[in-house]
């Protein structure tokens, strides 16, 4: 969990290092996408963090049932 989001040096969605700190707002700005990042509540980044690991599990579920696809079809050859 990052506290200060003003000590990071580059914008979490596009990694670009043209950021800027707005410490009365607590918000880190990316000037090149425009996204504005500002700490969560424990409330609301534990759902986050929830709501995240299913979308992962579910990528996983996919990645897996293409693979046994891709398997079947190359045992049936």
């Amino acid at each position: 969990m990052i506290k200060d989001v003003c000590k990071l040096r580059e914008c979490p969605e596009c990694g670009s290092r043209n950021v800027v700190c707005s410490e009365t707002r607590e918000q880190l700005i990316c000037k090149d996408c425009g996204c504005i990042f500002e700490p969560l509540l424990e409330e609301e980044e534990k759902k986050l963090e929830e709501v995240a690991e299913i979308k992962v599990e579910e990528e996983a579920k996919k990645v897996k049932k293409k693979k046994t696809k891709a398997k079947a079809k190359r045992k049936k050859r």
